[in-house]
C-alpha cells in the first residue's frame, strides 16, 4: 500500500510539473511594425472635381498624424480610415515588411492625394461609383510594395498628375490605361520587373514631363504611339538587354536631354549616337 501512495505521488508531482510548464511556455512575440502617416479630413463637401492648386480651407479641414509601432491588425485599422471625409493621406513605414499582408480598396472618395509607401501591399482594387470620383484623384503613389497589377478602373482617374508604381513587381505595363489621364506630369515605373512597356494607340500624354523606366528588364521599347511634348526627363537605364528605342527621334521629343551613358545598357551605338 506504501508504495501504491507513493507510485501515485510521483505520478501526480509529474502531471503537475508538466502542466505548468506547458502553461508557462513563452508565446510567441507579435511582430511590431513601424508607421508614420498624415491625413487630412475636410467636412466641406461642396466641390465634386479636384482643380489644380487645390487646397483645403482651413476652416473646413483638420490634420491627423500618428507614427508609431504596431500589429497587422493596428495597420489595417489605419488603413481603413474613413475615404468619404479625407482629401490627403500618405502613410509610410521604415520597417522590413516583407511579413506585412496588406491590401487596400478606393472607395467612393473625397481622396486628391494618396499615398501608401511600404505599406506591404499586395492588392490595390478600385471600386468607384458615380462618375463624380474619376476627377479627383491627382496623385497616386505606393511605392515599395508587392503589385503585380494596375487596379481594375484605373482608365477612369482623369485627373491623375502622378503616378508612382516604383519597387514593386509588375512585369508589364499597357500605356493605354492612362490615355484619359490627359494631365499626368509624372509616371514613375522604375525598379519593377517590366519586361514590357508597350501602347497599341495613339496616347497623348501633353503635359508628361518625366517618365521613369530605369532598373527593370525591358529588351525593347517602341514609342511610336508617343505623344509627350513635354517630356524633360526620361530614365531607361539598367535594362541591360535594351539597344535601340524605335520611334524615337529628337524632332519628337526635343526636351530630353540625353540618355543614361553607354554601358548600362546595351546600346546600338550607332543608334544611340544618332538621337543623342
Amino acid at each position: 500500500m506504501a508504495s501504491l501512495r507513493l507510485y501515485i505521488l510521483l505520478f501526480l508531482n509529474i502531471w503537475f510539473y508538466t502542466s505548468g510548464t506547458e502553461a508557462k511556455a513563452p508565446s510567441r512575440p507579435v511582430q511590431p511594425y513601424h508607421y508614420d502617416y498624415s491625413r487630412i479630413q475636410e467636412t466641406d463637401q461642396a466641390w465634386k472635381c479636384w482643380k489644380e492648386g487645390y487646397r483645403p480651407p482651413p476652416a473646413t479641414s483638420n490634420k491627423i498624424h500618428e507614427q508609431g509601432n504596431g500589429t497587422v491588425a493596428e495597420i489595417e485599422r489605419i488603413l481603413r480610415f474613413d475615404q468619404s471625409n479625407t482629401v490627403l493621406f500618405l502613410f509610410t513605414s521604415n520597417s522590413d515588411n516583407q511579413n506585412l499582408h496588406t491590401t487596400f480598396t478606393v472607395e467612393r472618395n473625397k481622396l486628391v492625394r494618396l499615398s501608401l509607401d511600404n505599406a506591404g501591399l499586395e492588392r490595390l482594387e478600385l471600386t468607384l461609383l458615380g462618375r463624380e470620383n474619376d476627377c479627383r484623384l491627382a496623385d497616386l503613389s505606393v511605392p515599395r510594395n508587392r503589385l503585380r497589377d494596375l487596379p481594375t478602373g484605373v482608365e477612369r482617374l482623369t485627373a491623375l498628375r502622378k503616378l508612382d508604381y516604383s519597387y514593386n513587381l509588375l512585369e508589364e505595363f499597357k500605356l493605354d490605361r492612362l490615355a484619359n489621364a490627359a494631365g499626368l506630369k509624372q509616371l514613375l515605373l522604375s525598379h519593377n520587373r517590366l519586361e514590357r512597356f508597350v501602347a497599341t494607340e495613339q496616347v497623348n500624354l501633353a503635359a508628361l514631363h518625366k517618365l521613369d523606366l530605369s532598373n527593370n528588364r525591358l529588351r525593347a521599347l517602341d514609342a511610336s504611339y508617343w505623344t509627350m511634348p513635354q517630356l524633360e526627363t526620361f530614365h531607361v537605364d539598367n535594362n541591360r538587354h535594351l539597344t535601340v528605342i524605335d520611334g524615337w527621334t529628337r524632332a519628337k521629343f526635343p526636351l530630353v536631354k540625353g540618355f543614361d551613358p553607354a554601358g548600362t545598357n546595351n546600346w546600338n551605338q550607332t543608334w544611340l549616337k544618332s538621337v543623342q
